[in-house]
């Protein structure tokens, strides 16, 4: 399976299920996907949303081993604000660039008035460049 990560769940964000997802990565490729980046504050943590736009998201297109059980951890863990579905990235690689499709977490709630749009659409680097923390765990995991 191939997923586009754009947030808590990529290796760098060093999240528990950024770590548990790593083990299972068999291929990682940056990536970029069209649609607008969002960060949404919590108690103790930003995380992101991606929406549909006419912007650029960073992330990883990452080919995944997923074992039974795996696909509805990974649904649970993301919760029902967001829907999985397929979507066309763009990856870069040193020898080429190229698209693939990709599962990826689309934001499907209402956005919270605190919430703040991510200029450029990396949200990693936007945690660093504002000096906010990312959320550790979402629903429990």
């Amino acid at each position: 399976m191939r997923l586009f990560l754009y947030g808590t769940l990529m290796g760098d964000a060093a999240t528990p299920m950024a770590r548990w997802l790593a083990d299972r990565v068999r291929t990682a490729i940056p990536a970029v996907a069209p649609g607008r980046m969002i960060a949404i504050p919590s108690s103790s943590g930003w995380f992101p949303a991606m929406l549909p736009g006419t912007g650029r998201i960073s992330g990883i297109s990452a080919e995944i081993d997923l074992a039974p059980g795996d696909l509805a951890r990974l649904d649970r863990y993301e919760g029902r604000e967001y829907r999985r579905v397929a979507i066309r990235v763009r990856q870069r690689c040193d020898y080429a660039r190229n698209t693939a499709t990709a599962q990826a977490y689309l934001w499907r709630a209402t956005v919270p008035d605190r919430a703040r749009t991510v200029p450029g659409g990396d949200f990693l680097a936007w945690l660093d460049q504002v000096g906010a923390p990312i959320l550790a765990s979402r629903n429990g995991r």
